[in-house]
């Protein structure tokens, strides 16, 4: 039996998984192999040592291909997975905000001169201008709680919008908050139609510029046919998520020191995570340890999250959540950042008074370790290397 360990197939590989110069990111690839017949990697010869091998592979492209083959009493036996480099890569983080119509329903009927005036645009302003940090607001068409519909917000702003659209844009989350996990249906109609409406109001009073691929569906669950419905059709190239079901399991095999992805023997790995657009548990631990996973049949990225949903935790816990994430064994140099607008207004049953100080204090632990702010919707990842 022949099984490649690093890199998985779907894996976005930068510097630090190899050595990069400007024509290549050198990887080693291991794995394991029943047969003592010569493993070929990509036509080199793998060194052995026992049932274990490895090789380099210089990744040269965007896309490389790995073919890992060997023979044995019951013929050739060959493995092909495809990996992403991720060239230059550099520190960088991605700052969602989910669930968006408070702000609209307030501005459009208070009719300020500015769009800052308004108390949570400002104080997202003030995070900006003290880190530079890019916020990506996900919209709901609708307001289950005031009586509000996107159609309502006036396009008299539209100016300021792009004025601002350098670090300030507006997406698709779900048509409204209710019901929950709206999107489970195998019929993609729904979703696609919901886009398409959020798409076209954002565009008339905020114009083209200001809408941006959404990185997240609403509570990140979908059914197999929205995404790939989603994704085949351009809608969405990014599905961040929680992918939960892992978390237990894979600190305690980074606390013990080993690597969850090849520990990890208590969980059903075909199981369906949670939070993660029918993704399976093995994918869950993959995503929890490396942030990252492509689906080429879906041409779409998978992402997990840094402990950082800034309406769940305090300041102190999203210091140490970001902590914990940063220092990780795993190569990783890009972080989502994330929170849900409605805490942040005081009508709101659930207010967190503190909230925007925890979204600055989110922003802030990102530029201390020198992560730079970028879309994750654009590019690889906010990396723009390849165009």
């Amino acid at each position: 039996m022949l099984n490649t360990i690093f890199p998985r197939h779907g894996a976005v590989l930068n510097r630090h998984h190899g050595v990069e110069n400007g024509q290549s990111l050198r990887i080693t690839v291991r794995g394991t192999s029943t047969s003592l017949a010569p493993i070929l990697v990509n036509g080199a010869t793998a060194r052995r040592e026992g049932r274990d091998f490895a090789a380099e592979v210089d990744l040269t492209a965007k896309f490389n291909d790995i073919i890992v083959t060997t023979t044995g009493g019951y013929g050739e036996c060959s493995q092909k997975i495809r990996v992403l480099w991720d060239k230059k890569s550099f520190p960088r983080y991605n700052f969602y905000i989910d669930d968006h119509s408070f702000f609209l329903t307030d501005i459009a009927q208070q009719r300020p001169k500015s769009l800052f005036e308004h108390f949570y645009l400002g104080g997202l302003r003030k995070v900006h201008a003290n880190y530079g940090t890019k916020f990506t607001l996900n919209c709901f068409y609708r307001n289950d709680h005031h009586p509000f519909l996107m159609t309502e917000f006036p396009d008299r702003y539209k100016a300021e919008w792009a004025d601002n659209c350098d670090w300030l844009r507006l997406s698709f989350h779900s048509y409204s908050e209710w019901p929950d996990r709206p999107y489970q249906d195998p019929n993609p109609t729904q979703i696609l139609a919901d886009y398409d409406l959020v798409k076209r109001e954002i565009e008339r009073f905020a114009g083209p510029q200001t809408f941006i691929k959404p990185p997240v569906i609403h509570w990140a669950v979908a059914s197999p046919e929205a995404v790939s419905a989603m994704a085949r059709s351009g809608r969405m190239t990014l599905f961040c998520g929680g992918f939960r079901g892992a978390k237990a399991a894979c600190d305690e095999a980074i606390e013990k020191g080993l690597d969850p992805v090849t520990s990890i023997t208590t969980l059903d790995r075909a199981a369906v995570s949670d939070i993660g657009y029918s993704r399976s548990i093995d994918d869950a631990i993959y995503l929890y340890c490396y942030k990252k996973l492509y689906d080429f049949e879906l041409d779409a990225l998978f992402f997990s999250g840094s402990g950082t949903c800034c309406n769940l935790f305090t300041k102190e816990q999203i210091v140490a959540n970001f902590a914990r994430s940063a220092r990780a064994p795993f190569g990783n140099e890009t972080y989502g950042l994330g929170s849900h607008e409605q805490y942040t207004f005081p009508y709101y049953p659930g207010y967190i008074p503190d909230h925007l100080e925890r979204i600055d204090t989110a922003a802030r632990q990102a530029t201390e370790i020198g992560a730079k702010p970028v879309y994750f919707s654009e590019g690889l990842l906010g990396n723009h290397s390849w165009e």
